[in-house]
């Protein structure tokens, strides 16, 4: 099965830059190693997108810009800005405890607090594999998955979906709305992000693309070979994995925090602030609010949000001050979208 691949230069001259992105992902395309679509923008302005590869293989129809695929842990930021949001109208306080919204919880949970969750230091275990193989609400979920080593807590990073599962319940009990209603309510209607949701296995999705894997992440072969995603629950992942976008529509989010339509300036200002001192190696940088600050991989510090759930992986990057914009969103693992976007990354100059 050929592999298709489109690059789109929005302007009537493209810059070298404009030129070695093309070639980047070209590159990508002909080794096989990019499913997905990509866009590229500087100062609000689109310098290219990209679409390469198949959104259903089955009946082989073309990924497009509009494809809409699911975003994986990129939905963090989603909940971070609901939870932040919560916080400007003292309906919740970062330095809370959990277990004042949530009394069912396991009693060495109750003292761990939202910020802590944010940032992944709550001390709770990972969940299983099989928490995603039946459905559950999150209020289910949390009865069945959440769980805190036996002893005094250890104040360490872990990276986990338990920590964003929590906070999703926690915006409802609040809120008493759910968290489809929330997110639309407060981030998508506001940002006219039409493309944009969270999956529900009950309706069918116009446009949205099946996953693929066959674990290789940039180290496979032109064509190897792929699987179908099994089928799990994706609408388990609530406010840590289940929303579904654009590239388009991410880069809407972008900007709305730049402008603060989402957050104040002060807040916004806190959403980037790294909350932590340790640099978190795998996760490439110190944990902020809603992204991973990284000072070492290019000359000015980087704020990273990546996600990946079997074949779906997806990477935003872009500087503090939301100028400079990668958004990568793929259906396979066949491509190191760390090394891709690092590499389109660094066009900018």
């Amino acid at each position: 099965m050929r592999f298709l691949f489109a690059a789109l230069i929005l302007l009537a001259t493209p810059s070298f830059a404009q030129m070695r992105i093309a070639a980047i992902m070209d590159g990508a395309a002909a080794a096989g190693k990019f499913s997905g679509t990509g866009l590229i923008a500087q100062s609000g302005r689109v310098l290219a997108r990209v679409h390469q590869g198949y959104a259903n293989r089955q009946f082989a129809v073309p990924m497009t810009d509009t494809t809409r695929l699911p975003i994986a842990s990129v939905t963090k930021l989603f909940t971070a800005i609901l939870v932040l949001q919560r916080c400007e109208k003292s309906q919740l306080h970062l330095s809370d405890n959990v277990g004042s919204y949530l009394n069912d919880l396991p009693a060495n949970c109750h003292d761990i607090t939202i910020l802590q969750l944010l940032t992944h230091y709550s001390g709770l275990k990972n969940e299983p594999g099989t928490a995603y193989s039946n459905a559950y609400a999150p209020a289910e979920f949390i009865g069945k998955f959440v769980a805190r080593k036996v002893g005094p807590p250890v104040a360490a990073f872990n990276y986990n979906n338990v920590d964003y599962i929590l906070l999703t319940r926690v915006l409802e009990v609040i809120s008493r709305k759910s968290y489809s209603e929330l997110v639309q309510e407060n981030i998508l209607k506001p940002l006219g992000m039409d493309d944009t949701g969270v999956i529900s296995e009950d309706r069918i999705i116009p446009g949205l693309a099946y996953g693929y894997h066959n674990y290789s992440f940039g180290g496979g072969k032109p064509n190897q070979p792929l699987q179908n995603d099994s089928p799990i629950y994706l609408s388990n992942y609530a406010g840590a994995g289940a929303i579904y976008s654009t590239t388009a529509d991410l880069l809407k989010l972008v900007q709305a925090l730049k402008t603060n339509k989402l957050l104040t300036r002060p807040t916004t200002a806190l959403l980037t602030t790294p909350q932590q001192k340790g640099f978190v190696e795998y996760a490439r940088g110190y944990p902020t609010i809603a992204f991973y600050c990284n000072d070492k991989t290019f000359p000015q510090p980087v704020l990273e949000r990546r996600g990946s759930i079997n074949g779906f992986n997806s990477v935003l990057l872009t500087d503090k001050g939301f100028n400079k914009v990668v958004i990568l969103l793929a259906n396979t693992d066949a491509a190191d979208l760390e090394v891709v976007g690092d590499q389109l990354y660094a066009e900018f100059r």
